[in-house]
């Protein structure tokens, strides 16, 4: 006779940037809710200090990870977490559900994609173990993120201090600016690196999307204000003649700020997508060849946008 689950731990995240670990573990969140399972993420010790999210229950993983330790810099030049992972990895193989981008796994109440996915997806819930760890980060739950959306607006909002401030930035943008614009540039590895550079997007290449933007949906420059956020420095000339405010803010703080704003024009990132859940509003994705301006003309809220390549619906 099998142990139902009781609960679904995150072990690792994949060294996924904040967004990835948050479309992840909201995804994991939201299936916990159908189920009734507990949702613990302990690879999560990078953000605690930011979001109200309850922290681990096991003592040892709350003290150690999520405690005074986790910000030593002998603790991170020790990599005490990846030599932990590896111990937990070797004892609890047979409680462990994997997933990468060939591999990825669909939750429900979302159905699954084929019938791997629906034999992976009882493996897991038929374990004997108590506790389920997920190893990856392409857990998906695209119809549970609808259905429980409310709680999980909830479960992720920003500790008091953050939103404070970013009600303080936004606050005074709106209030002098009828439309706000939220623009989102993701620089450093996305120059060099990731993608062989095809995601990233000079400023003035921006800019001129941004202009694309007031021309083809008829808004007013007086009236607009355009919001931006980056990892990397800004050149406020590349922009002049609009209407710009740079948060320079935390990672934590800029998604949520963006997530403040009428609609995001972005990166293809998890980033932008994610605020655009948060804030239930349309997210739109540079391209650099067309930006098919008719695609988003009728997008009031937030929806799975078909070019945003890099979420995995």
């Amino acid at each position: 006779m099998t142990v139902p689950i009781k609960k679904i731990v995150i072990l690792d995240h994949n060294r996924g940037r904040l967004a990835n670990q948050l479309w992840n573990f909201m995804s994991i969140y939201a299936y916990c809710l159908e189920k009734g399972y507990r949702c613990e993420n302990y690879s999560f010790f990078d953000h605690a200090d930011f979001f109200n999210v309850p922290l681990p229950k096991n003592p040892f993983v709350r003290w150690f990870f999520f405690g005074p330790f986790r910000n030593k810099k002998w603790f991170r030049r020790l990599r005490i977490y990846d030599r932990y992972l590896i111990l937990m990895k070797r004892l609890y193989a047979r409680s462990i559900t994997v997933t990468d981008e060939e591999h990825p796994l669909r939750l429900p109440p979302t159905p699954a994609l084929d019938q791997d996915q629906q034999e992976r997806l009882a493996s897991l819930e038929h374990n004997p173990s108590k506790t389920i760890y997920t190893v990856g980060w392409m857990f998906r739950d695209p119809v549970g993120l609808h259905k429980y959306r409310e709680a999980i607006i909830w479960y992720f909002m920003p500790k008091r201090s953050v939103t404070e401030k970013i009600e303080s930035f936004i606050a005074p943008v709106r209030a002098q600016y009828p439309h706000v614009v939220g623009v989102h540039i993701r620089q450093t590895d996305y120059e060099k690196k990731f993608g062989g550079g095809q995601y990233f997007f000079t400023q003035s290449e921006v800019r001129k999307i941004l202009d694309d933007y007031l021309r083809f949906f008829g808004k007013n420059i007086a009236d607009t204000v355009f919001v931006i956020c980056s990892d990397g420095p800004l050149d406020a000339a590349a922009f002049a003649g609009l209407n710009i405010t740079m948060p320079h803010g935390t990672a934590v703080e800029d998604l949520f700020t963006l997530a403040r704003t009428d609609v995001i024009i972005g990166s293809n990132s998890t980033y932008g997508p994610f605020a655009s859940y948060y804030g239930n509003i349309p997210f739109m994705v540079f391209d650099r060849t067309n930006m098919e301006w008719e695609y988003y003309r009728d997008k009031t809220g937030y929806f799975e946008n078909k070019k945003s390549t890099l979420v995995f619906y």
